[in-house]
């Protein structure tokens, strides 16, 4: 099977790659069978930084030569790709977009989990149930991005997000409580002073 995939050329920190048909078998600087352009990416953008031959790259695809992932990207982008494996590449990008999406769910999601984590060693609250409920959302959204499933990791994240929530609203309630019953506390004290001094 022939490959279309870049070869690294140039010198250190000024890269040049020639873009070539090559035995998918041969090592990456091998035997290479036709060249079919190149790619500076040093230069600026436009024709000087890309040099594709078209009609050759068009008769390689039809002979059933798969591009590597950047080769593709740049046939795609010039409308070279056989409808076949445009819908493919399109495919890809989508399922790689929603991907994208998922990590960001499972950063906030782990996110979540280290100020529980931090909330908790530094207000002693009892954080089992929201660090378990925390744990079980960075689970369901490291299955959803391998299917690219977005809707149910932002929910994993909501969820991680809103034991934090919950957590920190107990917290909250149970300082305020203790603060209510000593304050309760304080005025029966002062009075039985108070009461002591009057018998004296």
């Amino acid at each position: 099977m022939v490959r279309i995939r870049m070869q690294r050329l140039g010198r250190t920190h000024r890269p040049f790659y020639r873009i070539n048909a090559i035995d998918i078998r041969t090592r990456r600087n091998g035997q290479v069978i036709e060249n079919l352009g190149w790619y500076n990416p040093l230069a600026p953008e436009g024709e000087s930084q890309i040099h594709l031959k078209e009609d050759r790259i068009r008769d390689w695809l039809g002979r059933g030569a798969r591009p590597s992932e950047t080769v593709m990207d740049m046939l795609a982008h010039r409308d070279l790709l056989t409808e076949k494996m445009k819908a493919e590449w399109e495919a890809e990008r989508e399922m790689s977009r929603l991907k994208v999406a998922c990590k960001q769910s499972l950063t906030k999601a782990e996110a979540a989990l280290k100020e529980i984590e931090a909330f908790a060693k530094a207000s002693g609250a009892d954080a089992g149930e929201a660090t378990a409920a925390a744990k079980a959302a960075i689970v369901e959204c490291k299955r959803a991005v391998s299917g690219g499933r977005v809707p149910k990791a932002e929910a994993a994240a909501s969820s991680a997000e809103a034991a934090l929530a919950t957590l920190k609203k107990a917290d909250e309630d149970a300082k305020a409580a203790a603060a209510a019953a000593a304050a309760k506390e304080t005025p029966s004290a002062e009075g039985e002073a108070s009461e002591e001094s009057a018998e004296g």
